[in-house]
């Protein structure tokens, strides 16, 4: 592998606001044709998808699920 940025190096490495219309349209031709790559390689859809086989989480035991407190009614 070489060390010498081509051009989609180039492009990704500039400043956003510098960029033009062409070069924002050849970014998005390159990552077009990469996901097309991945799709059409053996083996499907691109990235594997996880095993859901595996029992469910409860997120409020581990303390990632919001709950509301109770409501204090005053008399």
């Amino acid at each position: 592998m070489t060390n010498t940025p081509n051009d989609i190096d180039l492009l990704m490495s500039a400043d956003p606001l510098d960029m033009s219309d062409a070069d924002i349209d050849a970014i998005i031709a390159y990552n077009r044709n990469q996901r097309a790559k991945r799709e059409a390689a053996p083996g499907g859809k691109g990235r594997a998808k996880k095993d859901t086989a595996g029992p469910a989480l409860d997120l409020a035991k581990l303390g990632l699920k919001v709950t509301k407190p109770g409501v204090e009614r005053r008399d």
